[in-house]
């Protein structure tokens, strides 16, 4: 499961999830305000942060990158 998650593949999915849950929290706000449109917006925004962020864990060289196998503590 641990490999799984380490997959590149998965922060593609993450992205394109988070992308259209983005657009259509957006959407439906344009139309006409609901919280179900708040919720998707925080969500879309949320997923999509999470995979940029993951993305840059998986990168050498840069300050949070976890390739090596330690952990960013803060």
């Amino acid at each position: 499961m641990r490999d799984f998650l380490r997959s590149p593949w998965i922060s593609v999915v993450v992205a394109v999830l988070g992308g259209i849950a983005l657009g259509l929290g957006v959407g439906r706000l344009l139309s006409a305000f609901s919280v179900t449109a708040v919720v998707w917006t925080v969500i879309g925004v949320v997923l999509l942060w999470w995979a940029i962020s993951d993305t840059r864990k998986s990168r050498p060289g840069t300050p949070e990158s976890e390739t090596d196998g330690s952990h960013t503590i803060e």
